[in-house]
């Protein structure tokens, strides 16, 4: 029996041996994604963020992170959702996940009311993507921050009713 025991626990470092810490916390990612319980806890997020971490430069870190940021979000962690998705728009501005992940930081703000917050993300997305297509979206966004809550229910219901 302990001739079986080590024969395995050599085994199982000669098969660790030959993989790159990459691949090991890669196979651990892959691992957690398939349990769907595991969608949004801590130990997904930090998998996500310790690859990122480790290795900023891999292809999978910006999609990481983005998910990272998403699992947040699920799980009711808005500001930190927020700031991920903030901190992947400064850390891969060239990522076409960038102008996305800031629009998406700023509706996490919106939603637990740090307009200020909301107004300084929004704002550098229309300096840094002033011809994407959803410039038009922030911009109404930010001009309604001008408004009471009262004032905003009846601009969008007059615009839902055609009554720009």
């Amino acid at each position: 029996m302990k001739q079986i025991v080590f024969l395995l626990t050599l085994i199982l470092a000669s098969v660790a041996c030959n993989h790159s810490p990459e691949e090991l916390i890669l196979k651990n990612i892959r691992q957690l994604e398939a349990n769907n319980s595991l969608a949004t806890s801590d130990t997904l997020i930090s998998s996500y963020l310790s690859f990122v971490h480790q290795f900023p430069h891999h292809p999978y870190a910006i999609k990481f992170m983005f998910k990272a940021a998403e699992a947040n979000v699920k799980a009711k962690r808005n500001l930190e959702g927020a700031k991920i998705y903030e901190a992947l728009a400064n850390q891969y501005k060239d990522s076409s996940l960038a102008a996305e992940a800031l629009i998406r930081a700023g509706f996490n703000f919106q939603i637990l009311n740090e307009f200020n917050n909301q107004k300084r993300v929004f704002k550098q997305f229309l300096i840094q993507y002033p011809k994407h297509d959803r410039v038009n979206d922030i911009k109404m966004s930010l001009d309604m921050l001008n408004y009471t809550p009262a004032q905003q229910d009846s601009i969008m219901l007059e615009r839902i009713n055609g009554n720009n």
